[in-house]
């Protein structure tokens, strides 16, 4: 007996001493996604799960990774194993309910709702489960001021959080409500002085209220930085407003050519990282 009470003891010592390296792991892992380096996020996490194949952090974590870049089904199936390890997982289900909005049919928005209700019930401060709600309401099921009153919450819970602002600020502007947009836009902008989209929708706002300069100088703005991100999309929708708010073609003549100059900037840096090899 007295043998078998040390071995369990030992036993528990090793766990103990395993989970701890796991967690040792999983927060490397955690830093270097801030710093975005990828290849030693794969390697910390490979290592956090060598020591605990069921930590539903690290699952989560992955499946965030997966998320942003847009592999939606896998990321998914990460949230679905972190929830299988924990189900009691606040951040697995506001993820799952996020990454399940950008690939569901409208007969499961429910799935959707259910997944964000469940974290809200289980972590009623979590923030990001009731910003994701109000995407939810707001592009899925039309419902504006249900969509704001999430926003509302997840910035009081949150004064930082900046998408919240800019998406809250782009339902006051859907609402008309262009005072409280645009109030909305100047709290980003002083969280972010180079957000493009917040200068793009307060150029809106500005213009809806008739401050034609103040739109003007906005739009130009988000188009420059755009630019200078190499963003060839968001440059032509932007160059699209302008062209329809303001009817004066030299104003805006010399935005046109912007897909090829952008080519050929692009195209000049790829030969010139390969002459650096």
């Amino acid at each position: 007996m007295e043998i078998k009470s040390i071995q369990d003891s030992n036993e528990t010592k090793k766990s103990a001493i395993d989970l701890e390296q796991a967690q040792a792991w999983y927060e490397k892992g955690i830093e270097y996604i801030k710093e975005g380096n990828l290849d030693e996020v794969e390697k910390c996490f490979r290592a956090a799960l060598y020591y605990n194949p069921n930590f539903a952090e690290v699952h989560n974590a992955i499946g965030l990774i997966l998320l942003k870049i847009q592999k939606y089904s896998e990321a998914i199936e990460l949230f679905d194993s972190a929830l299988a390890m924990n189900p009691n997982f606040a951040e697995a289900y506001s993820n799952r309910g996020l990454a399940r909005s950008k690939i569901c049919h409208k007969t499961e928005f429910k799935l959707l709702l259910d997944d964000l209700n469940k974290a809200i019930a289980l972590k009623p401060d979590l923030a990001e489960a009731y910003f994701n709600r109000a995407w939810v309401f707001r592009v899925f099921l039309i419902d504006n001021q249900a969509a704001v009153q999430d926003y509302n919450k997840a910035i009081s819970l949150n004064p930082e959080y900046l998408e919240a602002y800019l998406h809250r600020g782009d339902a006051y502007l859907l609402a008309e409500e262009l005072e409280e947009s645009i109030q909305d836009f100047q709290k980003v902008l002083a969280l972010d002085s180079e957000c493009t989209e917040a200068y793009r929708s307060r150029g809106v706002a500005r213009f809806q209220l008739g401050d034609l300069e103040g739109a003007k100088k906005d739009l130009f703005t988000a188009f420059d930085l755009f630019y200078s991100q190499g963003n060839v999309n968001h440059c032509i929708f932007t160059r699209s407003l302008i062209m329809n708010m303001f009817p004066d073609y030299e104003l805006y003549k010399h935005l046109f050519g912007l897909e090829s100059a952008m080519a050929e900037k692009i195209s000049h840096s790829v030969n010139e990282s390969g002459s650096n090899c």
